[in-house]
């Protein structure tokens, strides 16, 4: 059973969170009045933090995305909850038409054609569930779990070891790849399955860990491990 993580892993969200960021930007100029770079990295950092308090229960859902408003026009103005819903929608929709695939996926999916492949993905759980459909990849998961729907977030041992309980394997009879070091692989590693670091930004690898830097790779990283094992 082979399972993946959804963003910067299958899809490239950072590229869609600043297409959708300089479109909104767009809209907001004459109040926001800095250059577009600088306000697409405050956004992401407004982003990054507030859906790490969403993940710890400081926040619903919507309330991180009312907070990062108010806090990009905190020396503006004031938002109500409606008027920071509202505003949000229209970067909502430049964010979910701005979802791609990495190029590597499609071809990465297509050679595991046959084999068990499941997600395992922190997130709200319609919105993550809606990038895989909007992006025709949902029927290739037979295994979805997301943080969401159960309670628990990556990097616990338990959600990782709840998603494999669902697929009807043992966890070392499973492997989890994802892009971030502590989140998918360490997560995954004390759960008790096999990881695949996924490297996309060419950082520092470790030596006792299977790292590949594209998708691409990862049939003969498997192909390879799994021969390794069978001779051990």
């Amino acid at each position: 059973m082979i399972f993946f993580d959804i963003d910067e892993t299958l899809l490239n969200n950072s590229a869609a969170e600043r297409a959708a960021a300089a479109r909104f930007y767009d809209l907001h100029k004459d109040v926001l009045q800095e250059p577009v770079e600088a306000f697409i990295d405050r956004w992401q950092k407004l982003t990054e933090h507030n859906i790490q308090r969403y993940l710890a229960g400081e926040l619903s859902f919507q309330g991180q995305r009312r907070a990062r408003l108010r806090q990009v026009f905190a020396s503006k103005r004031s938002l109500s909850d409606a008027e920071a819903d509202a505003i949000f929608g229209t970067y909502l929709h430049f964010y979910e038409n701005s979802w791609i695939l990495f190029p590597d996926v499609e071809d990465c999916l297509n050679e595991l054609n046959g084999l068990q492949l499941g997600i395992i993905s922190n997130g709200n759980a319609a919105q993550q569930k809606q990038k895989l459909h909007s992006l025709g990849i949902i029927d290739r998961f037979t295994t979805i779990v997301i943080s969401g729907e159960i309670g628990i977030t990556k990097p616990a041992p338990e959600m990782f070891q709840l998603a494999c309980q669902k697929a009807g394997m043992p966890p070392s009879g499973c492997w989890h790849i994802g892009d971030n070091f502590n989140v998918d692989v360490q997560g995954s590693i004390s759960a008790g399955m096999n990881a695949i670091w996924l490297n996309r930004n060419g950082q520092k690898p470790y030596s006792d860990i299977l790292t590949i830097e594209s998708l691409s790779e990862l049939g003969d990283k498997l192909h390879a491990d799994r021969n390794e094992e069978g001779h051990k």
